[in-house]
Parts: C-alpha cells; sequence; structure tokens
C-alpha cells in the first residue's frame, strides 16, 4: 500500500506540472495571438477610421475573442492546475509517463491496475497481487515522471510571443500615437470622433463653472498650419460670432447663464467638441449672529446682535460668530492677517470664538466646493479699561489741628475694587523719637507711616468723605505729615490699576507758633472779659435807674417798655458774648494743648478757669431774663420790680464773676508763661550743653561753633527779656505771685555764654568749651531754682488760701449764730420794748460784718478757683435781706424781720457749705501733689497721700531729692579732703540724710500706690512702676545706712530716668486721671451743686447742714451741733413757713 501511494505522489506531482505547462503555454499562445489583433485593429482604425458602429463591431468582437482565448488558453488549464476542474487521469497521466520512458511502456499503467484489484478483492488472497505490485513499484520509483512533460511547445509559444511583445513594444515607444489614439477611439467606441482638422480648438477656459445669472466669457485659441480668419460659437440652436481677443485667440460672452449650456466652435466647415457651462448658486452669508458676554466686573449687559458684524467691546469679552451659510459648505474667518479657526454645526452653521483684545478688523467668506463667495468685512473697537481718577480736597478742622476732612471725587470706567487712605511722617525728629532706647513703651505706639482701608465707592463715579484725627498718631510740634489717597479700579483681565491722589503736606506749628496763637487768643480774650466786664456794669447801673423810675412812677410807659426792650438787648448782646469768650477759651485751651500737653497743675487751673466761665451767666439769671419778657407784655409794674430787684442781684454776681474769671485768667496765662520760659530754659541749657561738648570735641569749624554761640546768647538774651516782662506782668495781678531775684544769676550766666564765644574768637576751644559748660551747668540750676520756687509758692499760696478760708468758715458760721441769737431775742421782745431798738443797731452791726465777709470772700474768691460761682450770689443774699430786716426794725414789723432774719441764715448755711466743699477740695488737692501736709521738706505731714500720684510730679521731687544727694556728696567729699569727716557725720548731716531718706520712703509709698492702682484691671501697667519702687527702696536703703557714693548717684540718674520713661507711657496712654482725689473719709462731699439746685431745696437745708464734714474744726463742728440740737428742741420756732 505505501509503494503504490508513492507512485501515486509522483504521478500527481506530474499532473500538476503537466496542467501548469499548459497554462503557461496558453498565456503566451493568447498573448502573441491578442497583441497581434490588437495591433492589426489599430492599424484598421488608424487608415480606416471607422464610425461608431464599426469600431462598436471591432471592439466587442475583439473582446469575444479575448475572452475566448485567455478561458480556453489560460483560465481553464489553472483551474486543472489547482483541482478546481477534472484533468489528466492516472491511467492517462501513467500513459503518458510509459511513452516517454521506453523502458516502462505498460508497467506504471499496469501496476497502477493491479492495485485496484486488490482494493476490489473481497476475502480473497492477494498476498501473490501485493508483492507483484512491491517488485513494480520499486522499478519505478527511481524514474522522475515530471520530466516527462513536454515543455517544447511551450518554448514554441514563447518564440511567437516574445517578437509580438518587441513589435508592439517598438510601436508603443516611438510612435505612441499610431496606437493610443485608435485604441482609444475603439475602446470609447461609443463616442463620435471627428476626423482632424488642420487646426484644432484649444479652450483657454480654465473651469467651465459660473456663478448662476452671472455673464460668462469664453475664450478659444486656434493652433495649427492652416488657421481660420473667423470662430462661431454655436449654442441652443444659434450660431454667434466670435470676438477677435488678440492673435488666434477669440472671445464671446454669454449674458447670462441660468441652466446648463451647451456649446461648440465651428471654423471652415470644421467642428470642435461639445462643451457645458454649468452655472452654480454663490456661496453667500444667510445669517450672521455675534454675541459677546463683557466681563463681568464691567457690568455691562451682553451683547446679541444679528447680521450687524461691527461691535465695541471691552478688552477681555469673549465673541462667538454664529455663521449659517447658503449655497455653500464652508466659512473662513480672517482676523486681521490671521485665520480663526472655524467649527462646524449643524444646519450648515459655523463657529468662531475670540477674545478680545485690541483693536481689529476681521473678514467672513462663505466657501463652496467650486468658489468662495464675497468677503464681508466687519470691526471690531475694543475699549482698554482706563485708570481710574481721583481728586480730593482737605480741609482744616475750625476746632482742632488735629483733625483734617477730605472730601475726595473718584471716576472709572466699570468701578472699584479698593480705596486707601495713606500717610508718612518725613522729618528725622519722629525717627529719632522711635529710636530713642529710653522710651520703650512709647516705641510700640508710635507709626512713622501707617494705611488706613476705606469703604469701597459703589458705582463708576462716587464721591467720598474722610475724617483724620492725628491725636492717635502722638503728632508733635515741628513734624511733617504727607499723606494721600490711593484708589484701585476693578480690572479683572490685566489686574486692579491703582492710581494716587495728589499729595497734602501738613505740617504740625512750630512751639513758638502755638505760643503765638496762644497769646494772641489770650489777648483777644483778655480784652473782651474787660469790655464785658464794664458792659455788664453799664447795664447793671441801666437797671438800677430803671428800678428806681418805676419804684417812683408806680406804672410802666411805652418809653419804659421801649428801655427795657433795650436793657434785655443789651444782655443778650452780653449774654452771647460770654458764650462765645467761652467757646473761644475752651478752643485756646484745646489747641495750646494739642501737640505737647501741659503740666498736671496748668490744666487743673484751665479746667477749673472753663468751669468759672461756663457759670458767669446762672441758669436762674437766664430764666429770669425769660420771665422778664413775659412780663414786659403783661405790663405789671409791681411784678417787673420784683424781677428787676431778682435780676440785680444776680446781675451783680455775674459781675463778681466776670472779674473774678478775668483775674483767674491772667493768672493762668503767667503761670503758663513762666512755665514756657523754666522750659526754654532748660533746652537752651541742654544746647548749649551739647555745643560744649562739640567744642571740646572739634566737631565743627571755629566758625560754626562761634555762629551756634552767638545764637544761643542771642535766645539767652531774649529769655531775659521775658523774665522781666513776666515781673512785670505780675506786678499787674490782683495778687501777685512770689518770684525770685535772678539777675544776678542770669547775668552770670550771660557772661560765661559771652565769654565762650570770645575764647572761640581767640581760638581757645578749651577755655571755650570749659565756659560753654558753665554757663548750662548756671542755666539748668537757675531753671530748677525758678520750678522749685513755684511749686513751693504755690504749696505755700495754698496753705494761705486755706487758712484764709477757714477763717473766713469761722466768721461765717459766728456770724450766722449770732444772727440766730438776734432771731431768738427778737422774737421774746415786745415791739414797744426800748430793747427793740437795741436790736436793730445789733442787726446793723451784723450787716456791717457781713459787708466785710463780702469783700473778703470776694478777694478770696479771686485766688482759689475751688470756690463755686454760687457763693458770691449767696453773700448777696445775706446783705439783701439784711437790708430788708433793717428797713423793717423801722416799722418794727417783727414777722417780715424774722423772714428775712431766716433768710439770712440759710445763705449764711449754704455759704458754710460751699466753703467747706472748696476747702475739702483743696486739702485733696494739696495732698495729691505732696506725700505730706507740707513738701518735701517736712514729710509726713497730716494730708493724706494721692490716690492716683502722677509720675511728673514724682520725677520733679525725685530730681529735687537728687540735687540735694549732690550736693551732700561735694560737702562730704571737702570735709574728707579737710579732715572734719567724724564731727560732720556725726552732727548736721545725720539730721539732713534722715530727712532725705523720709522723704525717699514718701516718694516710694507713692509709686507703690500708683503701681497698685494701675494694676488693679490685671493688666499688668503698673509693673513698670513696682520696678520703679524697688529701686526707690535701694535708694533709702543707702540714705539710712549714710552710703553716699557714685553708685548712689547713678542709682539716683536711672530713678530720674525711668520716671521719664512712666511719663511718657503715662502721656501715651491718655491716662485721665480725676482732677479731684477721693481720700478714705466717707464723711467727704462730692462736688458743690449749682445755685439753681439750692433754690430748689431751700426747705432742706437744714438736713444738709447736718452732714458735718469730718475735716472741719472740733470747736465749729462742736457749734454747728450745738446750734441743731438747739433747733431740734423748738423746730416749730425756728422754722417759719417762707414764701419767696
Amino acid at each position: 500500500m505505501t509503494a503504490t501511494t508513492s507512485l501515486i505522489d509522483k504521478l500527481d506531482e506530474f499532473i500538476r506540472r503537466y496542467h501548469r505547462n499548459k497554462a503557461l503555454r496558453g498565456a503566451l499562445l493568447s498573448f502573441a495571438t491578442l497583441s497581434a489583433g490588437a495591433l492589426l485593429l489599430a492599424a484598421l482604425e488608424n487608415v480606416g477610421r471607422f464610425g461608431v458602429i464599426g469600431r462598436t463591431v471591432i471592439f466587442y468582437s475583439f473582446s469575444a475573442l479575448t475572452v475566448a482565448a485567455l478561458t480556453t488558453q489560460v483560465l481553464w488549464p489553472v483551474l486543472q492546475w489547482f483541482r478546481f476542474r477534472r484533468g489528466l487521469s492516472y491511467d492517462e497521466a501513467a500513459r503518458i509517463v510509459g511513452a516517454h520512458f521506453p523502458e516502462v511502456q505498460d508497467k506504471l499503467l499496469n501496476t497502477l491496475q493491479l492495485q485496484q484489484q486488490v482494493e476490489y478483492a473481497q476475502g480473497a488472497d492477494v498476498r501473490l497481487l501485493a508483492a507483484s505490485i512491491e517488485q513494480r513499484t520499486a522499478s519505478l520509483r527511481p524514474l522522475p515522471f515530471t520530466q516527462a512533460v513536454d515543455v517544447t511547445a511551450a518554448f514554441k509559444a514563447l518564440r511567437i510571443a516574445l517578437p509580438m511583445l518587441v513589435v508592439g513594444g517598438s510601436l508603443i515607444w516611438l510612435r505612441p500615437t499610431w496606437v493610443t489614439e485608435p485604441a482609444s477611439r475603439i475602446v470609447q467606441h461609443r463616442t463620435e470622433f471627428l476626423e482632424p482638422a488642420p487646426f484644432r480648438f484649444d479652450l483657454q477656459n480654465t473651469s467651465l463653472a459660473v456663478v448662476a445669472g452671472d455673464p460668462f466669457t469664453v475664450e478659444v485659441k486656434v493652433v495649427g498650419d492652416d488657421l481660420p480668419a473667423a470662430v462661431m460659437v454655436e449654442s441652443h440652436g444659434g450660431r454667434f460670432r466670435m470676438e477677435r481677443a488678440r492673435d488666434q485667440v477669440f472671445r464671446y460672452t454669454f449674458p447670462s447663464v441660468r441652466s446648463n449650456t451647451p456649446f461648440l466652435f465651428l471654423a471652415n466647415g470644421w467642428r470642435s467638441q461639445e462643451y457645458v457651462a454649468e452655472p452654480f448658486a454663490l456661496p453667500a452669508l444667510a445669517e450672521l449672529r455675534v454675541q459677546a458676554i463683557p466681563p463681568r466686573y464691567t457690568g455691562l449687559p451682553a451683547i446679541d446682535q444679528v447680521n450687524q458684524g461691527d461691535l465695541s467691546v471691552p478688552e477681555g469679552t469673549p465673541i462667538q460668530w454664529s455663521i449659517r451659510v447658503a449655497h455653500g459648505d464652508g466659512v473662513r474667518l480672517h482676523l486681521a492677517e490671521r485665520a480663526l479657526p472655524v467649527r462646524s454645526g449643524a444646519a450648515n452653521t459655523f463657529f468662531a470664538n475670540w477674545v478680545a483684545s485690541s483693536n481689529t478688523t476681521y473678514w467672513i467668506t462663505p466657501t463652496g466646493a467650486k468658489t468662495a463667495g464675497d468677503s464681508l468685512r466687519h470691526r471690531i473697537r475694543v475699549v482698554r479699561d482706563g485708570k481710574p481718577s481721583i481728586r480730593v480736597q482737605e480741609e482744616s478742622d475750625g476746632t482742632s489741628r488735629k483733625r483734617r476732612h477730605f472730601t475726595g471725587s473718584i471716576q472709572d470706567d466699570y468701578g472699584f475694587s479698593r480705596l486707601t487712605f495713606v500717610w508718612t511722617l518725613l522729618n528725622q525728629k519722629s525717627q529719632a523719637r522711635a529710636q530713642n532706647a529710653l522710651i520703650t513703651e512709647r516705641n510700640e505706639s508710635l507709626a512713622l507711616e501707617g494705611r488706613e482701608e476705606l469703604n469701597v465707592p459703589a458705582g463708576r463715579k462716587d464721591t467720598f468723605f474722610h475724617t483724620w484725627d492725628l491725636s492717635e498718631l502722638n503728632w508733635q510740634e515741628g513734624e511733617v505729615i504727607e499723606c494721600w489717597f490711593e484708589v484701585w479700579d476693578n480690572d479683572e483681565v490685566h489686574g486692579a490699576k491703582m492710581v494716587r491722589s495728589a499729595t497734602t503736606r501738613i505740617a504740625a506749628p512750630s512751639q513758638d507758633e502755638i505760643r503765638q496763637e496762644r497769646i494772641e487768643t489770650a489777648s483777644s480774650i483778655e480784652d473782651d472779659l474787660e469790655e464785658a466786664s464794664k458792659e455788664a456794669a453799664e447795664l447793671r447801673e441801666a437797671m438800677e435807674a430803671m428800678q428806681e423810675r418805676l419804684r417812683e412812677q408806680g406804672e410802666m410807659t411805652w418809653q419804659d417798655r421801649q428801655a427795657m426792650e433795650g436793657l434785655m438787648q443789651q444782655q443778650q448782646t452780653l449774654q452771647e458774648k460770654l458764650e462765645m469768650m467761652r467757646e473761644e477759651n475752651e478752643r485756646k485751651d484745646d489747641r495750646s494743648n494739642e501737640f505737647s500737653k501741659q503740666e498736671e497743675r496748668i490744666l487743673d487751673k484751665q479746667e477749673q478757669l472753663q468751669k468759672l466761665m461756663d457759670n458767669i451767666m446762672s441758669e436762674e439769671l437766664r430764666q429770669i431774663y425769660e420771665k422778664m419778657e413775659e412780663l414786659m407784655r403783661e405790663m405789671d409794674p409791681e411784678q417787673l420790680q420784683e424781677q428787676l430787684n431778682e435780676m440785680e442781684l444776680n446781675h451783680d454776681a455775674m459781675e463778681k464773676e466776670l472779674d473774678r474769671a478775668l483775674e483767674q485768667f491772667r493768672q493762668l496765662e503767667w503761670d503758663t508763661k513762666m512755665e514756657e520760659a523754666i522750659e526754654d530754659l532748660k533746652k537752651l541749657a541742654d544746647e548749649q550743653k551739647a555745643l560744649s561738648e562739640e567744642t571740646d570735641l572739634g566737631l565743627l569749624s571755629r566758625d560754626k561753633l562761634k555762629t551756634k554761640q552767638d545764637s544761643l546768647n542771642q535766645a539767652f538774651l531774649e529769655l531775659r527779656e521775658d523774665f522781666k516782662q513776666l515781673k512785670k506782668d505780675n506786678q499787674q495781678l490782683e495778687n501777685p505771685n512770689p518770684m525770685m531775684d535772678s539777675s544776678e544769676e542770669e547775668q552770670s550766666i550771660q557772661e560765661e555764654m559771652q565769654n565762650g564765644a570770645d575764647q572761640l574768637d581767640r581760638g581757645k576751644d578749651k577755655k571755650a568749651s570749659d565756659s560753654q559748660q558753665k554757663a548750662a551747668e548756671q542755666m539748668e540750676q537757675l531753671a530748677q531754682q525758678m520750678e522749685q520756687m513755684q511749686m513751693e509758692s504755690e504749696s505755700e499760696s495754698a496753705s494761705e488760701d486755706m487758712d484764709a478760708l477757714r477763717a473766713l468758715l469761722e466768721n461765717i458760721l459766728t456770724l450766722s449764730f449770732e444772727e440766730e441769737g438776734l432771731m431768738a431775742e427778737l422774737k421774746m421782745t415786745n415791739e414797744q420794748d426800748p430793747r427793740y431798738i437795741n436790736h436793730g443797731q445789733a442787726q446793723r452791726t451784723l450787716k456791717d460784718e457781713a459787708v466785710m465777709v463780702e469783700d473778703s470772700l470776694f478777694e478770696l474768691s479771686l485766688r482759689i478757683p475751688q470756690l463755686a460761682s454760687a457763693v458770691n450770689r449767696e453773700i448777696g443774699l445775706v446783705n439783701r435781706h439784711m437790708t430788708k430786716a433793717l428797713d423793717g426794725f423801722g416799722d418794727r414789723q417783727t414777722a417780715n424781720i424774722a423772714m428775712n432774719q431766716q433768710y439770712v441764715m440759710t445763705s449764711f448755711n449754704n455759704l458754710a457749705l460751699l466753703l467747706d466743699e472748696a476747702l475739702q477740695q483743696m486739702q485733696q488737692q494739696q495732698a495729691q501733689k505732696q506725700p505730706g501736709s507740707g513738701n518735701c521738706e517736712k514729710p509726713g505731714g497730716s494730708g493724706s497721700p494721692s490716690s492716683s500720684p502722677k509720675a511728673g510730679d514724682m520725677k520733679k521731687m525725685q530730681q529735687a531729692l537728687g540735687q540735694k544727694l549732690e550736693k551732700m556728696k561735694e560737702q562730704m567729699g571737702k570735709g574728707a579732703n579737710q579732715g572734719k569727716v567724724g564731727q560732720k557725720r556725726s552732727g548736721g548731716m545725720s539730721k539732713e540724710l534722715a530727712q532725705m531718706a523720709a522723704q525717699q520712703a514718701a516718694l516710694r509709698k507713692m509709686a507703690q500706690d500708683k503701681a497698685k492702682q494701675l494694676n488693679e484691671d490685671g493688666s499688668g501697667k503698673g509693673n513698670h512702676m513696682s520696678e520703679i519702687a524697688k529701686e526707690m527702696e535701694e535708694l533709702e536703703r543707702d540714705l539710712v545706712n549714710r552710703q553716699i557714693d557714685q553708685a548712689t548717684l547713678q542709682r539716683q540718674q536711672d530713678l530720674i530716668t525711668r520716671l521719664l520713661e512712666a511719663e511718657n507711657a503715662e502721656r501715651i496712654r491718655g491716662e485721665k486721671e480725676e482732677r479731684t482725689s477721693q481720700t478714705g473719709d466717707d464723711n467727704l462731699k462730692a462736688s458743690p451743686p449749682q445755685t439753681s439746685e439750692y433754690l430748689r431745696q431751700k426747705m432742706n437745708e437744714l438736713e444738709l447742714l447736718r452732714t458735718v464734714p469730718a475735716e472741719l474744726l472740733p470747736y465749729y463742728r462742736d457749734r454747728v451741733n450745738d446750734y441743731f440740737n438747739t433747733l431740734d428742741v423748738e423746730p416749730e420756732n425756728t422754722q417759719p413757713d417762707l414764701k419767696p
């Protein structure tokens, strides 16, 4: 079986090669035959130029021949080769192989037949046949059956195909038109091909497409040897002569092409092929929609416009074009010189986007498959967000130079995002203050520049107002501040743009300017006070004359009414003038204290004077004037006269208050000028000391040193003139102040300063520096002496005033008791009793004494500002009712006398209360300034310590103690050099050291109290003062141990520095301590009530008087208590029914 299988495989290989060889021979024969036929047909067509029918017959005949040849000769053998069709059988193949190999002959065929018998044998023994087959197969296996294929026929076909290939290729290569043109006509057998003319029509138009409805011009060029003279165009059955455009070129224009238009050219009987002009619709814009949404910060509405391409938008606005095209399939959008990308949408709509950044022009061109439509040009105007604008006007406040008002207007395209106020300190003075190491607390609050955020304005245009209070900046005299406003717009594209307003330069007035303004204002107020006092006196005289005339006439005439109206008008004018003076004085104090705070005692006096001026025109007097106006309409002489009496009394009190205000105003101005002179002297001493150091170190040239020394000499001469003027002004006061005679010291200082200048002229810098140093030391000593004398004289004056007030209070109580006794005796005396006359004489004596009390009280009120304005009215009531009581003695009107005496007692009681209140205030203020009843020379007195001691006062006391320490150190040094130390220390120095230790202990107690008070709120503000108290305790220990050395003096200097820091910190915090301190006594009274309150509470004066002040002397307290005990026995006899 295996042997037979190998023979079958070899026969299969033979059969495949046989059919492949047959297919190759058929392909070669077909190629040769078809090529020969094609060349033959092409030659025939080229010669005969058959018509459509002939070429159609040729085309289909050749096509049939080609199909038949390829099918029989190529396709069928290929199918047999791949066994898709039945080919040679094994028997046929065996015969061909046997015929090829002589030694095989029928062996192969017989072997195949034996094999078939074996396969069909059923159960028979075929072993013999199988052996025969195996033997035959073995003999046939070596033979190559494939060699039996006859390839000679294929080689013959190749010899036929190759010549045809060479011939055809040569013709195509050498004469392509001989083959291609006939072949083309045969292939396009249905097309009519004309016989070539001696010339050809060459159409010049590149395209025969034309916009529908547009004219169409066709151009043709004739090319050849025999050219025609004219060319016609034939279209729709009509012929039209073409216009010669140029040589060999002819032109014709179809006026309007709306449908397909066929045409051809005619010339000399020759026709061209037919052409067709095809109209098409031009692409156009059916709708243009532009949408733009401005940036949100602009507040502008969105833009949506149709068929309007020009637009104006803010910068940064996104723009979208929606373009619908008709008769086209696209659109081009060119922005300036670049094309924007276009997106395709539904319904032949296209979209493009762009963010507006600059002015530009854009073109929109619809496009189609054949051409583009007309371009439309549009313009985009981009509006840039400009910078905002700001204008500011600045106005100063009439009441304060540290308050400025700004009015500004701002404008922007779209709005604002921020508005700030900026300021900065320019000069070096502020920087020096900021770098001062001694003022640590002040550094925290001191700023050299600042920025304040203001409310953001609304809209595109707005007006703003800003008030700037510079008092919070600790702005001092001579400093310069520049300020301006900054405004930002709300540009979200490029970021907010900032614009500054014009810079406003504000210069604080110098110390000299502040003083000059205060002096001018004070002079004006003083003149107004004098004039007001004269006008008040004239008005009082006119009222007295009016009262006398009404008393004499008994009725009021029209002329009296006119005169009364004139008096009321004068009174109204005076009242307005007093109000203006009050406001001007308050404004003067505020403006003078704006840049540098005065001493505490000056501030106290300013406040007391302001209160006095507030109460010059009492509320009762204002009510009397209002009632007078009502009575004038009723024309009641009696009531008018009664009101005139009341007015006269109050007017007299007002005159006294005016005189009192004038005197205290002059006294305050003198104190202020004296403080300023002492301060100038201290500054001059510092400048002289600094110049001495510069001279000693040679820091400046001699000419500059001489110039500065001459300037200081001139300043000291001016200061001496100020002291002289102060002495003159002091003599003009009702109560001149004690002033030291400093002429010798001033002369010595001037000589030293002049000596320094002379030494500089001689070039002796060392001696000049010594003279300058001596002059500075003498100025410091003189300033300290003057300052100490001011404090001591003020303390002594306060003590004298308190003594005088106590004496006056005793006299008033004595008069009150005597008046009470007289009233009691008068009640028990019959009107016919001769003693009645004696009682009248006693009443006159009491009146004379009351007049003396009135004069003393007025003189004392000029010096004591604590006295309430009601005292002058009360003493006036005393004299008035005593006069009425004396008048009653003439007619022996006992009831009237008793009523007036009761009024007298009531006024005396009120006076006692008012004077006692003033005395308490003076005692408390005296205790507030000193640790004892006297001063540092008398420590531990009966006065109570202040509940709120001032750091400035402690500094001055510590400075005075330091001067004594330095003097003692010098004395101890001199004593040691002279060998007298033992006796000196055991004698007077021990007493002085003990006194100084006691003074230091008192100062330490004040510092501890101050620290405790500041730490009550738990803020820790008193820690600094606690440290000062500890340093005072160490200094106190040195004094107790009699250790006075350089370390002690250094500790004293450190204490002064720490107290200076505390004083400055106290000013910055704006601590406003109560002017009237409170002691631990529960019986101390509050500030005295006003006059109107006393009048409304006349029925309660006894209860008020029962509250006897604890500080009242025992003698007076006992007498008051005895008086009330007497009243308790017979109250109904001592308090008659009083009707004013």
